[in-house]
């Protein structure tokens, strides 16, 4: 008895979105994620012990600070250091080190919970991190104590608090780690509001978030022209104070290594990369921008060489290649929010990245999934541009998914025809698909730092009909691939074929240019005996080849159309 079922195929189907290219799972902890849909974590960060040779992981969690040990599998928490909470869901914040010492920034005001500015030694590691003091900030003007912070930042031997309940930049010296000076601020309350802050050359690179505007900030006296309050005029300290950018909300920002390019991530929904020209700091200019997926957020940036690493909230870990800034191109992406929450709340995921190891190494930390720890692939980009046309009439295109299998990405052509995307350097299966044409599949190749030309032709019509069956109880023997009948022929055929083991197995045709013109079959077969009734009416007469592949088998056989 024959069992028969019978399959239409009319278009492609695409591949779902990748989780991972060019990235690798090292390790991974979620010790304190109790709801994978509550916001359990916040930032990350890393500090290497170059005396002892460990390195080490900070990340945020519901009730404090979790230290981990990444230098081997598996990776685990040596020490937990307790925190202040707060009501907001993101309980615990930010990490920066200097020389052997942790500086934790809370937006928690627990004096019992060592609210303030937390100072932990990590010479006592891999044992334990020693909590030594937690530092409150003391207002000059007014003296006032502010204990919370959103974010911190060092930049040599200055320790910068932002945000929080005092709103601005709070700069200290800790030349002596144990015992911060206060030296100066900028801003105060909403003066703005300072959410994160880049520090470069003696310039300070404010995220003055509810403005919409990055201000550029001048630091070379700090204790006389930067507070808002008691210490001078701020204004004459700021260079620039960029244009609201369109989605305001500036998060976050960092620049490139040799200081002429900043990126800017703008936290809200839609909120994506902005990239600067800021070779003349009195007039920023854009010259890019990116986004992984408009409809989500992206959160913070990072700047390592050539690449920079973003944590995209719902799209996880993301890494572009910025060699030439003006140009980004994606050459690394790991997916760490796959829940399907069924909400449109863009403020989950992926919170922050560290990726300074000497190992190569990154964390990132997840809100809802915890800590992971990464090996990237740095590969280069380059980008691929062409032309699709239709075989018969050679009339551009429009319209065509252009798929980028390897990372899920899908383009389309324009009214011209032509696609643009960018990708790693290496090959790449790329798909092209159009409702009434045969869809086509080819290996493209592509190289670090160049724009490369592929142009392509597809054919009009469809595949009709695909019948299946599987003898019951006989099982074939070996792969094989028949010659198809009748041949030649006009218009249809039959092919038969057998797989041994379960596989993915493709079926495609080609003309004797070695194009493909069809594909037929491509998807996941069990073992079994298949007849596929193959209808050619929109090829032109000709010899052809048909190749079938499945697991590691390949067989290849000519069939000829004759009208």
């Amino acid at each position: 008895m024959k069992k028969t079922l019978v399959f239409i195929f009319t278009t492609v189907t695409f591949l779902p979105a990748q989780t991972s290219y060019n990235v690798s799972l090292y390790g991974q902890m979620n010790k304190y994620g109790i709801n994978p849909l509550s916001n359990n974590y916040s930032e990350v960060w890393g500090w290497t012990d170059t005396v002892k040779n460990r390195e080490y992981a900070f990340i945020g969690s519901p009730l404090g600070t979790s230290v981990v040990d990444i230098t081997d599998q598996p990776v685990k928490e040596v020490s937990f250091l307790i925190g202040p909470t707060t009501n907001n869901g993101n309980k615990y914040h930010e990490f920066r080190t200097y020389k052997n010492y942790l500086y934790i920034g809370s937006e928690g005001t627990d004096i019992n919970r060592n609210a303030g500015i937390q100072i932990v030694d990590l010479s006592t590691l891999p044992d334990s991190a020693s909590f030594k003091k937690a530092y409150v900030w003391i207002d000059t003007a007014s003296s006032k104590s502010y204990y919370t912070a959103h974010t911190v930042s060092i930049e040599k031997n200055f320790l910068y608090v932002n945000g929080g309940t005092f709103g601005g930049t709070r700069i200290l010296d800790i030349s002596d780690p144990l015992n911060p000076l206060q030296v100066g601020s900028y801003g105060k309350g909403n003066r703005p509001y300072v959410h994160d802050v880049y520090i470069k050359n003696d310039t300070l690179y404010a995220a003055a978030i509810n403005k919409g505007t990055i201000d550029i900030v001048d630091l070379t006296t700090k204790r006389n022209i930067l507070d808002t309050g008691a210490i001078g005029n701020k204004d004459k300290a700021i260079i620039r104070s960029l244009p609201v950018i369109p989605e305001g909300s500036t998060h976050q920002v960092w620049l490139s290594e040799d200081s002429r390019y900043m990126f800017v991530a703008t936290e809200t929904s839609g909120g994506h990369l902005h990239i600067y020209d800021i070779s003349n700091r009195t007039n920023p200019i854009q010259i890019a921008t990116w986004t992984s997926d408009p409809t989500k957020s992206i959160h913070n940036v990072f700047v390592k060489g050539n690449f920079l690493y973003i944590a995209y909230y719902k799209d996880g870990l993301r890494v572009l290649d910025i060699a030439n800034p003006a140009i980004p191109i994606e050459v690394a992406f790991y997916d760490t929010y796959t829940i399907v929450d069924g909400s449109t709340n863009p403020y989950k995921g992926a919170w922050g990245a560290y990726p300074y190891y000497a190992s190569g190494k990154v964390v990132v930390s997840d809100m809802n999934t915890g800590l992971y720890v990464f090996d990237v692939n740095e590969k280069k980009g380059g980008r691929i541009t062409g032309v699709v046309r239709d075989a018969a009439t050679n009339q551009v295109l429009s319209g065509v998914e252009v798929l980028v299998e390897e990372m899920g990405r899908k383009y389309t052509t324009d009214v011209a025809g032509s696609f643009l995307y960018g990708s790693a350097e290496g090959k790449h299966t790329i798909k092209f698909s159009k409702n009434g044409y045969l869809a086509r599949v080819d290996t493209v190749s592509t190289k670090p730092a160049q724009l490369d030309t592929f142009n392509v032709t597809l054919t009009s019509g469809s595949i009709t009909s695909v019948s299946e069956f599987k003898r019951e109880n006989e099982i074939p023997v070996s792969f094989g691939l028949a010659q198809n009948f009748p041949n030649p022929f006009n218009p249809s055929t039959v092919i038969i074929f057998s797989i041994e083991k379960p596989s993915d197995t493709s079926l495609r045709i080609f003309d004797v240019l070695g194009k493909e013109v069809a594909v037929v079959i491509n998807q996941f077969t069990e073992t079994g005996s298949y007849t596929i009734n193959f209808d050619a009416k929109q090829l032109s007469s000709g010899i052809y080849f048909y190749r079938l592949s499945s697991g590691t088998n390949t067989s290849i056989k000519k069939m000829i159309v004759a009208k």
